[in-house]
């Protein structure tokens, strides 16, 4: 039988960052979110347990690549990559992965990894989730990431099937978290489903509290 955990609601009520890939985090002031509650995507484990408290990632590709690293990373690994649910990595939590939507005890895909982070956030008691680096799309060059530890080449087909599928995080948003909220803070991004405000706009009243 699949070795799932049961995740602790450790962070009820909390706001969390989500650190997305998109290329917008070029230049980020990481330090802003040392003292946040942060899960992030793929290789933002490589940012360091005191930026990336959580590291989330769903392709069976990224593990065998950075199986190593992951091992070592100081904080929270966690998947729902299928084929890992047998593991026997003592270190590695694994939760089981539906095809699309926000669920309260597994983790809804969605065709991206940002995606799932955002359900384990509100299944962790996130009040509030913000999202930088939610691009959607590739820059002006091509990139498609802030980081070089990308996987796949660039495709702006694949960003956009990974836009759409945000539809069903957003009906589930509302249907069974509608307590919660989304906020997306990443300048000029695709992903229209949430909230916007502006990254300077955010920082700057963030930084008066």
């Amino acid at each position: 039988m699949p070795k799932w955990v049961t995740v602790p609601k450790d962070w009820i009520g909390q706001d969390v960052f989500i650190i997305g890939g998109g290329t917008s985090l070029n230049g980020f002031n990481w330090d802003l979110l040392r003292n946040e509650l942060t899960i992030g995507c793929n290789a933002a484990y490589k940012l360091g347990k005191d930026i990336c408290k959580i590291c989330i990632f769903g392709d069976l590709k990224f593990f065998k690549k950075y199986k190593d690293e992951l091992q070592s990373f100081e904080g929270i690994v966690v998947t729902n990559e299928t084929h890992l649910q047998n593991t026997k990595e003592p270190w590695l939590w694994t939760m089981r992965r539906e095809s699309i939507g926000l669920h309260e005890h597994s983790l809804g895909w969605n065709c991206n990894t940002g995606a799932s982070a955002i359900n384990l956030a509100f299944i962790l008691g996130a009040k509030r989730v913000y999202l930088p680096g939610f691009d959607m799309k590739l820059s002006t060059d091509g990139k498609s990431n802030w980081h070089n530890y990308g996987l796949d080449k660039p495709n702006t087909a694949i960003c956009i099937r990974m836009n759409d599928s945000f539809k069903y995080v957003y009906r589930d948003w509302q249907k069974k978290f509608a307590d919660r909220e989304i906020i997306n803070i990443t300048n000029d991004s695709d992903l229209n489903y949430f909230p916007k405000i502006e990254v300077e706009k955010f920082w700057n009243e963030r930084l008066l509290k």
